[in-house]
């Protein structure tokens, strides 16, 4: 694929046909690929490579995609050093993603939303507006989390709970984290669990089966504690905060 040294950075390398606009701040030595679309106020921290085609190993199950696609980087998005965005990823505008992020082709990033430091979203993972990715978490394929959601560091979502041993042709069944959810440290997702609205997940919580609404579970297995309390809810705390 051919890529042609700017004048914009030292070691930026841009594809043809990519605009990078003029309000755009790129650091050095970041590669931006074919299809990429960069909105207005974009931040490119050193060595983020943008668009990079799919790359799996030989014996992967992930799904081998055809065509690369568009990838989108939205108005005023902040991305960070080291960051890889594969093609085919959209990125809304005004979020941030840390430093050494993955981000993996047709994975959806809404609004607004930040990803921290060495976070991987797999494909086919969808984010919605204003939710917060801590450092060091795992999304793995096929899981949708809503917005409003916070997830702490180092938090799982299991993308192949065989660890490898699933038929070629197995289809998964996802995770799905409705919105305003709140994910403790280190917890761990296993595939095919829903956590309803504003459930809280505890700090390790190993999590196999649904989350009610407005329920705290704690533990392994995780397991109800409490209901979550009318003076804990995201309406509640936006009202009190201001």
């Amino acid at each position: 694929m051919t890529l042609l040294p700017s004048e914009r950075a030292p070691g930026l390398h841009v594809a043809p046909g990519v605009v990078v606009p003029d309000d755009a701040q790129i650091a050095p030595y970041v590669t931006i690929y074919a299809g990429v679309e960069l909105g207005s106020g974009v931040s490119i921290e050193q060595g983020a490579i943008l668009g990079r085609s799919q790359q799996i190993d030989a014996r992967s199950r992930s799904p081998r995609r055809a065509g690369e696609g568009v990838t989108s980087i939205g108005d005023g998005c902040r991305v960070g050093s080291n960051t890889v965005v594969v093609a085919g990823a959209r990125i809304g505008r005004r979020s941030y993603l840390g430093d050494h992020v993955l981000v993996r082709e047709t994975a959806v990033i809404g609004e607004e939303v930040m990803v921290g430091r060495g976070a991987v979203l797999s494909h086919d993972t969808t984010v919605g507006d204003r939710t917060r990715i801590q450092n060091d978490v795992l999304v793995g394929p096929w899981t949708y989390i809503a917005e409003d959601v916070l997830v702490a560091p180092r938090v799982t979502f299991v993308g192949d709970p065989t660890m490898g041993r699933r038929s070629a042709d197995a289809v998964s069944d996802g995770i799905v984290v409705r919105r305003a959810c709140r994910i403790g440290i280190a917890a761990i997702i296993f595939q095919g669990v829903e956590v309803g609205e504003e459930a809280v997940i505890g700090a390790a919580a190993m999590v196999r089966a649904d989350v009610a609404p407005h329920t705290v579970v704690v533990g392994i297995p995780a397991r109800p504690l409490r209901a979550v309390g009318e003076e804990e809810l995201l309406e509640t705390w936006r009202r009190e905060t201001g």
